[in-house]
């Protein structure tokens, strides 16, 4: 505002009215009664929570609504950890899911999407669907269903509240439980994880593969976490195999794609939760652009991992250009130590290129990890994370 403006006196005070507070959107009888009677045909149902369901607190009304109709679960990548610890979660639907679970969520008959949006990341650009499911799609918001993908049935109201009025429908139908849910599916989801995936490990002693960091870490970090991810080629392997205790544990950075705010975004998270560690997972471009922000995670004395996928380029660019034929100069550039620039502003730090220098992570973690830390972690930069693959077709 103009200085002018701003030493102006008020002549007199100005009083906002209040709001009435809003209730949630309860959904239509006749849309409750339309999903009972989907219900009474499936055979595989899936229920796919977003943002929607978080922001609605119906965690724990969607599982009990799953037990009931025998569904698997999945979370899009802003809901992560909704589900934390169920045996019938698949995890993360889209270009994140493990291969067990992008095929266990093909073979659905019926996907009751509660708060998604369904876009092309989570539906891995409408090929993860199976072609003949049906879809039914809940959001307090009318303009949002449809949207990005094809919906069979639209069901407004808010993703507790009709999760609550199907199962009280449920209730007073005869709608048997899906066979779907037996020992050898649960069996497939536990050991089908990212963590259960092999690998070929492509760690050189000079560096470390990105999958073997984020498994490590993810043994020493402890369970009460909040892991917070930049945007980048990079982020594709906390998500995957930094495991978070609910939905509160994991912060996805990815407005507008914009590299370089999970930084600060990670000491929002901090201060907001200071009861749990906070894991800032940045790439190497991410954060050379957010580094005036180490001062302030020092400054501010918060717990805090600051972990930098570090391949000396823009990850994302090289193998999204590199099958094209594209000169990569510009998308790469000369390897930062980053450890030493922590080190100036008071934090500790570590360079690590090998299982072994995770270590003083171990030790850090063991003495009640007080303070910041950073791990500078010069990785494969050959490794291609499995989502960027399947979002491009390289």
């Amino acid at each position: 505002m103009p200085l002018d403006v701003q030493a102006s006196a008020v002549e007199q005070e100005t009083v906002l009215p209040s709001l009435p507070k809003l209730s949630p959107v309860r959904p239509h009888a006749d849309d409750v009664a339309r999903v009972v009677d989907l219900l009474r045909g499936a055979s595989r149902p899936l229920i796919l929570a977003g943002r929607g369901a978080v922001r609605a607190g119906a965690g724990d009304v969607l599982q009990r609504l799953a037990d009931r109709i025998g569904a698997l679960l999945a979370t899009t990548a802003v809901a992560n950890g909704l589900f934390a610890g169920n045996p019938w979660c698949l995890g993360i639907s889209g270009g994140f899911a493990s291969p067990v679970a992008a095929e266990l969520i093909h073979e659905a008959d019926l996907v009751l999407a509660f708060g998604a949006s369904l876009n092309m990341w989570t539906t891995r650009h409408g090929k993860l669907f199976n072609p003949e499911a049906t879809i039914v799609q809940v959001d307090e918001e009318a303009e949002a269903i449809g949207l990005h993908h094809r919906v069979d049935l639209a069901l407004l109201g808010d993703a507790r509240e009709v999760a609550v009025a199907l199962l009280d429908k449920l209730e007073r139908s005869a709608v048997p439980v899906s066979s779907w849910r037996e020992p050898g599916i649960q069996e497939a989801i536990r050991a089908g994880s990212w963590h259960g995936v092999p690998y070929e490990d492509a760690s050189d002693g000079t560096t470390i593969d990105p999958r073997t960091l984020s498994i490590t870490l993810d043994a020493i970090l402890p369970e009460e976490r909040v892991v917070v991810t930049d945007s980048g080629h990079f982020m594709g392997f906390p998500a995957m195999y930094l495991r978070v205790p609910d939905a509160r544990g994991f912060v996805f950075t990815q407005a507008f794609q914009s590299v370089g705010l999970g930084l600060a975004t990670a000491i929002g998270a901090a201060v907001a939760m200071p009861d749990r560690l906070t894991v800032a997972a940045l790439g190497d471009g991410g954060a050379l652009m957010g580094l005036s922000e180490l001062e302030t995670v020092t400054r501010l004395q918060l717990r805090m991992l600051i972990v930098v996928y570090n391949d000396a380029a823009y990850g994302a660019e090289v193998h999204h250009f590199k099958p094209t034929g594209v000169g990569l100069d510009l998308v790469r550039f000369p390897d930062v130590d980053f450890a030493p620039l922590a080190r100036a502003v008071g934090m500790r730090a570590v360079t690590v290129r090998r299982v072994e220098d995770l270590d003083a992570v171990r030790e850090w973690v063991a003495a009640g990890a007080q303070g910041a830390m950073l791990v500078d972690a010069k990785v494969t930069p050959t490794v291609v994370a499995e989502w960027l693959e399947g979002a491009f077709g390289h």
